[in-house]
């Protein structure tokens, strides 16, 4: 069945406006009677069947739960800007098809592209969720320098975990990740790397140092080399 998301969702009915709607009728076909998987986003999928259907709005009657996402640990993922924008947008796919809560595009003292297109990645996260049979859409924030980022962590309460490829005493990611917690925060530098400073004021904010071996990754694969290494760590 086909997931739609709509942030109109109460206790009984959901509500499909604009796109949505529009995509449900007049792309998919859908009518009045048909039964269809409906999200907020928030980590429940619903059953449901149309009440009413119109390309400006299509009534939902919720029957019950289909699905819950409870990973049982909170992932917030803080990546620089790739230069090329179209291996940002995959790495966002494929994040939120593995489950993540938030991500944090970093912009750092080497990186090569400082310009970010929210709209664009927030419509690469739904479609991503949608097609996953997701129904837990990541928080996605605004760029921010890496040194602001590091700035607003909390001293305590989370694993914060930051990879670079500099010399320095490092450890390895699955070792850091078996000492647990239930809040994660993972720093991935851009393709000239996190400058020294910034590694230095990421250790000052209390955050451990790793490494994934010796193979050169690129941004994104070391963000979601890093991303499937919390998922394979929590697997239940």
């Amino acid at each position: 069945m086909e997931l739609f998301y709509t942030k109109n969702i109460d206790r009984s009915k959901a509500f499909l406006t604009d796109g949505e709607a529009l995509h449900c009728t007049k792309v998919l076909r859908n009518k009045p009677g048909d039964n269809v998987l409906v999200t907020d986003g928030m980590g429940e999928m619903f059953n449901a069947t149309i009440l009413s259907a119109s390309p400006k709005e299509v009534v939902l009657a919720l029957n019950g739960v289909a699905a819950r996402e409870d990973r049982g640990y909170y992932l917030h993922m803080a990546v620089a800007l790739t230069k090329n924008s179209e291996r940002f947008d995959w790495f966002l796919e494929k994040a939120t098809e593995l489950g993540l809560d938030e991500i944090t595009p970093l912009v750092c003292t080497h990186s090569l592209r400082k310009v970010f297109n929210y709209e664009r990645a927030e419509r690469v996260l739904m479609s991503a969720m949608k097609q996953s049979l997701k129904c837990r859409l990541p928080k996605l924030n605004e760029p921010i320098l890496a040194s602001a980022f590091l700035e607003k962590m909390p001293r305590e309460g989370c694993l914060k975990l930051m990879g670079h490829c500099r010399e320095g005493e490092k450890s390895a990611l699955p070792l850091l990740l078996s000492n647990g917690g239930e809040r994660v925060v993972i720093m991935v530098g851009p393709e000239g790397d996190f400058s020294v400073e910034e590694i230095e004021r990421g250790a000052l904010s209390g955050f451990e140092m790793f490494h994934m071996g010796s193979a050169r990754l690129r941004v994104e694969t070391a963000a979601l080399t890093a991303l499937t290494a919390v998922y394979l760590n929590y697997l239940k």
